[in-house]
């Protein structure tokens, strides 16, 4: 698979109360990543980043056990 080169995103978050990025990172193995909350508190979205943390360790799960 060939990694992309993209080094800017656009995203229309004018509604969004909370975002995260995840870029690659500049070495093997590292990323970087960004992430705002306005609007919502803080507290609040990172209880939400935990409920969707678990459903992709859940999902991530499932797929070990179907190979």
């Amino acid at each position: 698979m060939t990694k992309p080169t993209t080094s800017m995103v656009a995203v229309d978050g004018t509604d969004a109360l909370a975002f995260v990025l995840i870029r690659p990172g500049s070495t093997p193995d590292t990323v970087t990543f960004e992430g705002a909350a306005n609007g919502l508190p803080k507290a609040t979205a990172a209880y939400l980043l935990r409920q969707v943390a678990d459903r992709w360790e859940a999902e991530a799960a499932a797929e070990d056990a179907q190979s």
